[in-house]
């Protein structure tokens, strides 16, 4: 694929994401307005969330990350009706075993919300898990969804499945206007049903023209495509992702035992989610593909250059939006959020954790490059190594430093988690392929940019503490974000070849 087409697939998989990301902040909105920070918001929010969640710890992105290599080979090294079984064979698969699965989490009600809400009353388990057993039909259509954003992805439509979340989130925004209320959150779990169908047909529609299908349904039944050295990569991906994805699941269980805290974790982490969404879905839409095709070619320097041209932008973006966001928090929060049931006090809570969560924005979006350069090398076990000793440190900080901060703790331990994940990963892909997330800059340089990162946030603190209005904290905090930038720019393109040139990603 040419430079050409691959920057105007990222320019259409940015803009599709960002539509997606906007209405699902709109859609958070919605919630915020209807239902404030309430119970009600907390049910409403473990409704939404749920399918997906699921898809994303047990199919998703694990299928993604294993299939898409998968099918490049089998096209290249066998033939194209091989790839189409392989297809064909994953998608009965993943609808067989997500219906297995919701039947058993359906019968098993009870404990999976205590799971995902451990904080919550008897009696509110009892609600919320009667709610949870509807939205959970969804599952299967999110499962089987999976497959064909990944074929689609495969053959270089990535543009369409990043739309998949916009369907989906108009569908929710249309039912909490008209619908919504704290007595009526069972309309919005059949909501989701029906918007993860709507997203699920629009993608079949997509696939059944991009795709030859002929001779791809002989003897799909056997699984024959769906070889063991295949299912263990894939086990071990699942594993490594699932885990990613549990991080905030489990800050969000440790959140509910406040009255309306899982509404305020959602809130500040949906904020941070915005950018994070858009960075992710270019690296596993439109990065993750080439780097599969590049490693597979045994052009190993082209692909140690994307992972540092992708860093670099990674952090010329994060570090001084993450400064941006931390001085105008409150400003922010009160803009988007306070109106009908979200108060002044909310606002407050809200923003306190937002200037925490926009801590871990670096870590969290450069972790999705390393796990994807880890993915694309067909490794998988190392990433779930680390994942598992992250997933540990979670619960144990958590733990204490809810005790000691309440929710602000239960943040924190999420945030210092993210970086050292992120840590983790870097230093074990230095050790194991030799390839630095960033090329050519040395230590002192590193210790620049983390100088920067906490003198940043230190002059922030102390903005936030003398200065009160809402405007002025706004042109503070865009003065602030583009000296940073600046300094960013500087160090990067003093040092990273890459960035003197034209970028060519």
């Amino acid at each position: 694929m040419t430079q050409r087409v691959t920057s105007l697939s990222a320019m259409l998989v940015a803009l599709a994401m960002l539509l997606g990301r906007m209405t699902g902040l709109l859609r958070i909105l919605g919630l915020a307005t209807v239902l404030g920070v309430t119970h009600a918001n907390d049910l409403a929010i473990l409704v939404i969330s749920v399918p997906d969640i699921l898809n994303a710890m047990l199919v998703g992105g694990a299928l993604g990350v294993v299939l898409i290599p998968e099918m490049h080979r089998l096209s290249e090294d066998v033939s194209e009706q091989s790839a189409s079984q392989l297809i064909v064979q994953s998608f009965f698969a993943s609808a067989v075993l997500a219906s297995a699965l919701t039947f058993l989490l359906i019968m098993g009600g009870t404990w999976f919300t205590e799971l995902l809400a451990s904080g919550f009353t008897p009696a509110q388990i009892s609600e919320a898990s009667r709610l949870i057993s509807i939205v959970l039909l969804a599952f299967p259509v999110s499962a089987v969804t999976a497959v064909t954003s990944a074929v689609l992805q495969g053959h270089h439509k990535p543009v369409i499945p990043a739309y998949g979340n916009l369907f989906f989130n108009l569908v929710l925004i249309l039912v909490i206007v008209l619908w919504v209320t704290p007595g009526q959150i069972e309309i919005l779990a059949w909501a989701v049903v029906a918007a993860s169908a709507f997203r699920l047909l629009t993608q079949l529609f997509c696939c059944y023209f991009v795709t030859d299908l002929r001779g791809a349904f002989h003897s799909f039944y056997r699984l024959s495509s769906l070889n063991r050295n295949l299912m263990v990569k894939y086990f071990q991906a699942l594993a490594a992702i699932g885990l990613v994805v549990a991080f905030p699941v489990v800050s969000r269980s440790f959140a509910s035992m406040y009255e309306g805290g899982i509404s305020l974790f959602e809130y500040s982490q949906k904020l941070v989610e915005l950018p994070r969404g858009l960075i992710g879905a270019v690296i596993s839409m439109v990065i993750f593909p080439r780097l599969s095709r590049v490693f597979a070619a045994g052009d190993l320097d082209t692909g140690a250059r994307i992972v540092s041209q992708t860093a670099g932008l990674i952090l010329l973006i994060s570090i001084p939006a993450g400064i941006a966001v931390y001085v105008s928090a409150e400003p922010v929060v009160s803009l988007l959020f306070q109106r009908g049931q979200f108060s002044v006090s909310d606002v407050s809570a809200t923003a306190k954790l937002l200037q925490f969560a926009v801590l871990a924005m670096p870590a969290l979006f450069l972790s999705i490059l390393t796990m994807n350069v880890f993915y694309a090398r067909h490794e998988t076990i190392t990433p779930f190594k680390i994942s598992c000793i992250s997933l540990v440190c979670l619960i144990l900080l958590s733990l204490g430093l809810r005790e000691l901060w309440g929710m602000s703790g239960v943040m924190l331990a999420f945030v210092l988690t993210s970086w050292l994940h992120f840590l983790g990963l870097t230093i074990s892909l230095y050790i194991k392929y030799e390839v630095s997330v960033i090329q050519g800059i040395d230590l002192k340089h590193y210790s620049a940019l983390v100088f920067l990162t906490f003198s940043g946030i230190s002059i922030s603190t102390m903005i936030v503490n003398l200065v009160s209005d809402h405007i002025q904290l706004f042109i503070c905090s865009a003065g602030l974000g583009g000296l940073c930038f600046g300094a960013v720019l500087l160090i990067l393109k003093n040092h990273l070849p890459s960035l003197n040139g034209k970028l060519s990603l």
